[in-house]
């Protein structure tokens, strides 16, 4: 089963051919994070190793720590090689070097924005300094920016196998022209597919790939998408936090306890799953899609781990209430003995039979 970590299953697509390759290696240009949506995860998990390309600070600490194989690089890639202005739009995978579509961003999505500079290399430059082997892909994600990135490299030299180049406008699914079509097609690169968001090119001289293209990620890819997987992870542990906690109820309540301390301990138990399962909850809305419905079936079967357990509570302290009511009546009872003449007589019979020495049974 193939896990796939990037954020529209180009990874699904990349694995199609490159499936059976072990040592590969790939460059990522606007990487953003190591893991969550990364186009180059899967493979990193197979053992290749490529160059991912940064300009978040936040960010790119992240690659040091968990791509220690890779080349890791904080800075931008353009054209020209200075310090420019770079916008954060904190928060969000919308941080660009263009200046018009970061405010226009943050107007229409009300975000925060932090402005700070970066250096810029050529791709030209960061291939001749740490490109010695093929490169099997190339993935470009700028913001508005790819334009300068195409330009920047020199496609007779470094030539990667696929190119994708995100080609809609940022967070919205309209199709953005450029003159990158032109450019790599003038390089004897191939669009052969897009996927709603990027543009897949494929180079001539790898022109028998092309039918990996010819359909979207499905089914027979044989795919899970890791959000979904680590949804499934937490959701067994909470299933298993619930048992625990059953099982604890069960071994830890005794018929000492006051009713207000048994609802306070069920209570607490109560708290520690519902904090979880709102949390999954949460989780849940940024899952893609195409694994929605199981996550919702996945929250279903905690919620009524999760109401059985809100249930077996009232249960318990209604049982409790039933056995309370029961010892009060019997000590009613006991107490209206007590004070019945019946019950005086026999007293002082007693008291006579220790006097005169008779046995008292």
């Amino acid at each position: 089963m193939f896990i796939s970590y990037s954020q529209n299953f180009e990874d699904v697509i990349l694995n199609r051919i490159f499936q059976d390759k072990k040592n590969g290696f790939y460059i990522d240009v606007g990487a953003n994070h190591p893991i969550y949506d990364s186009v180059t995860m899967a493979f990193y998990e197979r053992g290749w190793q490529g160059i991912n390309i940064e300009p978040m600070p936040s960010q790119f600490e992240l690659f040091v720590k968990d791509r220690p194989r890779d080349i890791n690089l904080n800075l931008a890639i353009s054209d020209q090689e200075k310090e420019v202005d770079f916008f954060d739009l904190k928060g969000t995978g919308f941080s660009t070097l263009d200046k018009e579509i970061a405010m226009s961003l943050v107007e229409e999505k009300k975000l925060e924005l932090d402005v700070y500079k970066v250096e810029t290399r050529s791709l030209l430059s960061v291939c001749l300094e740490f490109v010695n082997i093929q490169i099997d892909f190339l993935k470009i994600d700028v913001e508005g920016w790819e334009e300068y990135v195409i330009n920047s490299n020199n496609w007779q030299r470094f030539r990667p196998t696929i190119v994708i180049v995100e080609a809609t406008f940022p967070g919205k699914p309209k199709y953005k022209q450029t003159n990158i079509p032109k450019v790599l097609e003038s390089h004897n690169y191939r669009k052969v597919y897009f996927d709603g968001l990027n543009d897949f090119y494929l180079a001539e001289e790898s022109n028998e790939l092309i039918e990996h293209f010819g359909i979207p990620p499905n089914v027979f890819d044989n795919f899970q998408s890791y959000k979904y997987c680590d949804m499934k992870k937490h959701a067994d542990n909470l299933v298993q936090v619930v048992r625990d906690r059953e099982i604890e109820i069960g071994n830890h309540i005794s018929e000492n306890l006051t009713l207000k301390q048994k609802n306070t301990i069920l209570d607490n138990l109560l708290l520690d799953e519902k904090f979880e399962t709102n949390r999954l909850m949460k989780e849940i809305k940024n899952i893609s899609l195409k694994s929605k419905q199981d996550l919702l079936e996945t929250h279903i079967f905690v919620e009524k781990i999760t109401s059985e357990l809100s249930s077996s509570k009232t249960q318990l302290c209604s049982e409790f209430l039933s056995s309370q009511n029961k010892i009060n009546d019997l000590l009613e009872q006991i107490a209206a003995i007590k004070t019945s003449k019946f019950w005086k007589l026999r007293t002082l019979w007693f008291k006579i039979k220790r006097l005169i020495g008779l046995p008292s049974d």
